[in-house]
């Protein structure tokens, strides 16, 4: 079975007339306001002084979002667990589009990538749309990680967060070892998606994409180290985190929450390779949007799997993004005694979440005035409201006070709960909904 790739699903955005062509040349430095500025993605054919056509804004809003990915917009965490439910194994091919050209030792030269600067005030170029995989034992582990052009190759990499890489990255620098990495530019909506979510330990997110394409995830063996890559992405950058800590100084950086980060110390990527198409496209995730939609898929989808986990029966779920999709959740539930404090606890294990909002089936969570009504007249903030402290936290959020920590050091945060369902003991009767009198005996038309 031939699955979908990038070029294959911009391909079929063309068709649907949802891809906006720009053939003049351009300037690299006039990608990102330009992506921000059109209302639909846009793909650059030219930059000038460069030899590779750019592609940006595919996931700038729900709605672009699940056009990508080829889904309805309302089933955007619904679908993803189909594909940890169907989980399919990667498989090995020997030849790869992504390796028709091939650049490896002094070849090497990052500088032949149109890599746009995203934000005003960010500290260099940065590569934003790359797929970063590394070996974990018997499993291949996927993230998304920003990293800062430092020279023809090298760059850095942001590790300041819990993940599984990172944890593989401390392992290697106790044993004093790079950690062999590689980064697919131009993966299948699918891959991104994937990689932006934490899968269980042990649990390839790659696998997870093959359950969402319904077949397996076509991967090639590297040409310098031992962690294959996406067979039909359109770049790829081999290389290994050296074993030098964090150390290196990277950033500011615009990030998803819609604010600079401040200079970080992070570790740094040597490049030892480059592959990519003939004709390589490089994509573009542009900040704040594009990076906080792809978390409200994936986080959506962790909250229907956590409540389904611990029994309880859910309705809808929604990020807001007022908290760039990612941070604060809302869930209806079919509420059995006890069963919003269960949710609201099942939420905030969650890493992302810092703020769960429950509420019952009949409050629509996409209408914040439903929701702001549930809050005002089913809470009580001495019974209602749960606070947990010292739980995992963000650097992006600078609430938290991040650079006060030493070097490498994970900050923690407080979560808070609020039940906003009916509380026991509360009659349902007492909300029920004001309905006007005689309303279906009499219609506006026969008035007018």
């Amino acid at each position: 079975m031939t699955i979908e790739s990038f070029r294959s699903a911009l391909e079929r955005l063309d068709k649907a007339g949802a891809l906006l062509h720009i053939a003049k040349e351009v300037d690299a430095r006039h990608v990102s306001p330009l992506i921000v500025k059109a209302d639909k993605p846009v793909l650059f054919e030219r930059v000038r002084g460069f030899d590779f056509p750019v592609v940006g804004g595919l996931y700038w809003t729900r709605e672009r979002l699940a056009g990508a990915l080829g889904w309805p917009e309302r089933e955007l965490g619904l679908r993803f667990p189909t594909g940890i439910e169907r989980m399919v194994d990667p498989v090995l091919v020997a030849d790869a589009p992504c390796q028709q050209i091939v650049h490896k030792g002094d070849d090497v030269d990052l500088t032949t990538l149109p890599i746009p600067f995203l934000g005003e005030k960010d500290g260099g170029p940065f590569i934003s749309a790359g797929v970063v995989l590394s070996r974990e034992e018997d499993c291949i582990n996927a993230g998304v990680y920003r990293m800062m052009y430092r020279s023809r190759r090298q760059t850095s990499i942001d590790l300041v967060t819990a993940s599984d890489m990172r944890r593989s990255y401390e392992r290697a620098l106790q044993r004093k070892e790079p950690l062999p990495i590689t980064v697919c530019i131009g993966a299948h909506p699918y891959e991104m998606l994937c990689a932006a979510f934490k899968a269980p330990p042990g649990v390839s997110e790659l696998n997870i994409a093959g359950g969402l394409h319904g077949a397996p995830v076509r991967m090639v063996r590297s040409r310098t180290n031992d962690v294959p890559a996406l067979a039909d992405c359109e770049i790829v950058l081999e290389g290994e985190l050296a074993p030098i800590g964090w150390t290196v100084d990277e950033g500011p950086f615009g990030d998803f929450a819609g604010m600079y980060t401040e200079l970080r110390w992070n570790p740094v990527f040597n490049v030892k390779a480059i592959t990519h198409r003939k004709n390589a496209m490089l994509q573009v995730i542009q900040m704040p949007w594009e990076n906080a939609w792809l978390g409200a898929a994936a986080t959506e989808a962790q909250v229907w799997d956590v409540l389904k986990r611990v029994g309880v029966s859910v309705v809808a779920v929604r990020v807001t993004e007022g908290s760039m999709c990612r941070f604060s959740v809302i869930a209806s539930i079919r509420k059995r005694a006890g069963g919003g404090k269960d949710a609201i606890m099942a939420i905030l294990a969650l890493p992302d979440t810092k703020h769960a909002i429950v509420v019952d089936e009949d409050v629509d969570i996409s209408d914040p005035v439903q929701v702001d009504w549930a809050l005002t007249f089913r809470v009580q903030a001495d019974r209602d409201v749960i606070f947990v402290g010292g739980a995992q936290a963000k650097h992006i959020d600078p609430s938290v006070r991040a650079w006060e920590l030493p070097k490498g050091e994970l900050p923690t945060t407080a979560k808070m709960g609020i039940d906003a369902t009916i509380p026991e003991g509360v009659p349902p009767s007492h909300y029920e909904k004001i309905r006007p009198a005689y309303l279906d005996e009499v219609s506006l038309e026969q008035y007018i």
